[in-house]
């Protein structure tokens, strides 16, 4: 694969990713639709197909839209580690750039909706897989509310560079880079940092949100977890969470690692591909939370009381999975034995 600099746009919606792509191409543009594989794939053969035809002291770059539902970070380290594997330097992508509208963040964020789970999910990888975030729309909103939503998205993707839409005019409106965007993508975002790091931890700033992590080696009960999640990690006097983003472990599960994700109102408790009996796995709980005006003792005795008790450890997976489980089914797992 060749070294053309690549710049990917994903968007909620794609007529902004092509209005911002137009704005950033020299001439060399591309839709890559599909899988994220087949997106790779086809950008690579764009890449080479350019250096041949432009030359190799030829200066061209190639800025791609993805499709809403495209996964622009697989894309980019499928590419990085394309090119290290055949040129031994990874350093293609200059830019992975994501293009939000600042009402569709607000509404998702603030708004209560609770059946969004697709879109809040998008708009969690656009945030935090993004080197380049372009909000649009900002002025629209109240002073305060845009302050908040400018701050959350800071928080959530600490090492991206946040840009207004009407600031964006060309390439040249875009920060320095040395190609090695993929990089940043694999650990960058905030509760990443948080988890990996002593980053953001339990600290309110000066932009009125608060951060913080909380861990445990115990597992937690189904059913007063459960009773958590209805009544203490809502909006009210414990504050409001914005975003959470973790793994967690439920002893009526006790061969999964589960994926902990919420955005505004929605939380999202899925299966992870790793077994509880991998090397790697996660133990316990590790999440981190950010919110506005977050108790964060209140919610951190919440969450200590849905974990299991040292009687309840002592008996064992045997009676948890006898436990009333109220969260949807998980695929089981084959050890493969």
């Amino acid at each position: 694969m060749s070294t053309v600099p690549i710049t990917l746009v994903s968007a909620l919606h794609d007529a902004d990713a092509a209005r911002v792509a137009s704005r950033l191409s020299d001439g060399h543009r591309m839709h890559a639709a599909g899988s994220a594989l087949a997106a790779a794939r086809a950008v690579a053969d764009r890449a080479d197909h350019l250096a041949e035809v432009c030359g190799p002291d030829a200066r061209h770059s190639l800025v791609v839209t993805l499709p809403a539902w495209g996964d622009a970070r697989a894309v980019a380290m499928m590419l990085a580690n394309a090119a290290r594997a055949e040129t031994g330097d990874d350093r293609v992508i200059d830019h992975v750039v994501s293009v939000l509208r600042a009402g569709d963040v607000e509404h998702l964020l603030w708004s209560g909706v609770d059946d969004a789970f697709v879109a809040a999910e998008r708009l969690a990888a656009l945030v935090e897989y993004a080197t380049v975030i372009v909000l649009q729309g900002t002025e629209r909103l109240p002073v305060a509310r845009r302050r908040a939503l400018v701050a959350v998205v800071h928080r959530c993707a600490p090492q991206a560079v946040v840009l207004a839409d009407v600031r964006l005019r060309s390439a040249d409106d875009l920060p320095a880079s040395n190609g090695a965007a993929a990089r940043v993508l694999a650990g960058a975002a905030g509760w990443m940092l948080a988890l990996s790091t002593d980053h953001d931890l339990r600290f309110r700033h000066a932009d009125g949100l608060t951060a913080f992590r909380y861990r445990d080696p115990l597992p937690f009960h189904p059913a007063r977890l459960a009773d958590v999640v209805e009544h203490d990690l809502v909006a009210g006097p414990q504050g409001r969470v914005l975003r959470s983003r973790g793994f967690f472990r439920l002893a009526s599960r006790p061969d999964h690692v589960g994926s902990w994700s919420s955005v505004g109102a929605m939380l999202a408790l899925d299966p992870t591909a790793n077994p509880s009996w991998d090397e790697d796995a996660p133990i316990g709980q590790a999440l981190w939370f950010v919110g506005e005006g977050l108790d964060v003792d209140r919610l951190t005795r919440a969450l200590d009381r849905a974990l299991i008790t040292p009687s309840e450890l002592l008996a064992g997976p045997d009676l948890w999975r006898s436990w009333a489980d109220p969260f949807p089914v998980w695929p089981a797992l084959d050890r493969g034995e």
